[in-house]
Parts: C-alpha cells; structure tokens; sequence
C-alpha cells in the first residue's frame, strides 16, 4: 500500500489521528466542511494524506478527479486570497487545490 488522499475525521477524543501523515510533504486537515448531523468534534470532514500502510476511520479518495468534483461541490461558495492582491479575495478553485494536493501525494509515492 502507499500513501492515500482521503476524507476524514477527528477522533472521538478531538484529537488528530493516528493515521495522518504530516510530514513535509503531508497535507493535513485542508478544505474543512461541516457536517450538521454529527455532533463536535466529529462534525468537520477533512481532506489529508494518510500514512502509507494506515488503516482507521477514513475514506480513501480514489481519484485527481474525484477529488476535484468534491472540491467543486463543497467549496461552490468558498473564496480565496487573489494571489495577485492579497487584500481581495476570488472565487475557489477547486482544480489548484486537487492539483496542490495530489501533487504532494504524488511526491509521496515517488519517493
């Protein structure tokens, strides 16, 4: 097995879990939504990069693509800083952000 993007969430305890990989390359805890229906500090789903080998209570995302559909769907109201004027903001874009983080998935497995 190799490193993975996935969907996931705190502990029960409100902790980070185990399976996460934060290491230079990781990405942990990125483009956080709300899930009304569960209560804290379970109710955020978050996109990280899981430990090679990690198993645990997460959903792998199996694709780029897949991951940009989500991103699409979930962050259709999202801004972010405008890289040219930091003082304004523009509309997400949910293909840099795939793209930021399966390229860090990407150097992960290269390695």
């Amino acid at each position: 097995m190799a490193y993975q993007c996935i969907k996931y969430r705190l502990t029960a305890e409100g902790t980070i879990p185990d399976f996460l990989y934060l290491g230079e390359d990781g990405v942990g805890g990125v483009y956080v939504v709300t899930d009304p229906n569960t209560p804290s500090p379970r109710d955020n789903i978050m996109i990280g990069i899981a430990k090679d080998e990690a198993s645990g209570d997460f959903e792998i995302v199996d694709s780029k693509e897949w991951l940009q559909t989500y991103l699409a769907n979930v962050g259709a109201e999202w801004t972010q800083t405008d890289p040219n004027n930091p003082m304004e903001t523009v509309p997400f874009d949910p293909v840099a952000a795939a793209t930021w983080v399966w390229d860090r998935l990407d150097a992960l497995n290269a390695a």
